[in-house]
């Protein structure tokens, strides 16, 4: 054996240690296992080149890694009940299943097919997470509800009224003008879903009652025009 042989042997020794024994990483070992045993026991590095493609094991141990690293996030956001940040993963997964059917050979595939799917996913969570105009709109509510409820003398009714009046017209042209704009070039067809604020990534932001919470969704309505 020469050199250069032992050398590349004792590099897929140190690539297995990542994953050896870690069970977050029980594709990965496997399929790292397959080109370390390939190597060892190849007579020389062409014998060991014509192996690894003839069984495919780089594109396996590319096809393992990104498997055990979705498997991991999709866990993780399922956990949590990230529903819209599970899609990733889980469509990556689905992917990865139809590439092993059909023996898939080249990894360039794979990258490819892993960021259409992470770049849509990104995207729609940037849309999913537009429901949050809700809560950042609170201070301005907040001095609405001010303006409109304050007991102050007789005088000044007129001028809190005029300034809750003036509040709830700036904020329906931002969200004509502005925000809804904004919202329709991530998806033309967005709108306010305020149900999405009962769903658990949501609702956890919002450390209030459920009664609360649905006065609020009347307050914002108003305030934005909707």
């Amino acid at each position: 054996m020469d050199q250069r042989h032992q050398e590349y042997i004792e590099y897929y020794r140190a690539r297995l240690k990542k994953y050896e024994g870690n069970p977050m990483y029980p594709h990965s070992e496997k399929a790292e296992r397959a080109m370390l045993d390939a190597i060892e026991t190849a007579k020389d590095l062409n014998e060991f080149k014509e192996r690894m493609f003839a069984e495919n094991l780089n594109v396996k141990v590319a096809i393992a890694l990104v498997k055990d690293q979705e498997t991991a996030r999709l866990k993780h956001f399922q956990s949590m009940e990230e529903t819209v940040r599970a899609d990733g993963p889980r469509k990556i997964l689905e992917a990865l299943q139809g590439m092993e059917e059909r023996n898939m050979s080249d990894v360039m595939d794979l990258t490819s097919e892993s960021s259409r799917i992470s770049d849509q996913n990104r995207i729609d969570i940037a849309v999913d997470l537009l429901v949050d105009h809700f809560w950042y709109d609170f201070t301005a509510m907040e001095n609405v509800e001010v303006n409109e409820r304050a007991e102050v003398p007789s005088k000044w009714k007129a001028e809190h009224k005029a300034a809750a009046e003036a509040d709830r017209r700036e904020g329906a042209k931002l969200w004509q003008e502005i925000d809804m704009p904004a919202a329709k070039q991530w998806d033309p067809n967005w709108k306010m879903d305020y149900s999405l604020l009962s769903q658990s990534r949501h609702r956890r932001k919002l450390p209030f009652s459920d009664a609360t919470l649905k006065r609020r969704i009347e307050d914002h309505k108003k305030y934005r025009g909707i």
